[in-house]
């Protein structure tokens, strides 16, 4: 039997839905594009806590302390701390 192919509309409204889901987004690279589908299918307001991109250095260094890489582990625990 195959299975239903779920659009990415259809899953962000079902995790907007569920309660027991709320925090923040945290994201180096295409990040900002999956925390939009969550505000573009309503509902976000009890999901979504936060979201903090990296996606301009200077901006990042600023917030987030200069990093060798700028897509890095150091990077993203900066983030999420």
């Amino acid at each position: 039997m195959a299975e239903e192919k779920l659009s990415t509309a259809h899953k962000a409204s079902q995790i907007n839905r569920d309660a027991t889901k709320y925090g923040t987004f945290a994201e180096i690279g295409a990040g900002q594009e999956v925390v939009r589908w969550f505000f573009h299918v309503g509902g976000a307001s009890g999901t979504v806590a936060k979201t903090i991109s990296a996606y301009d250095m200077a901006v990042s260094d600023a917030i987030y302390g200069p990093a060798d890489r700028y897509v890095s582990r150091q990077r993203l625990q900066a983030m999420l701390d």
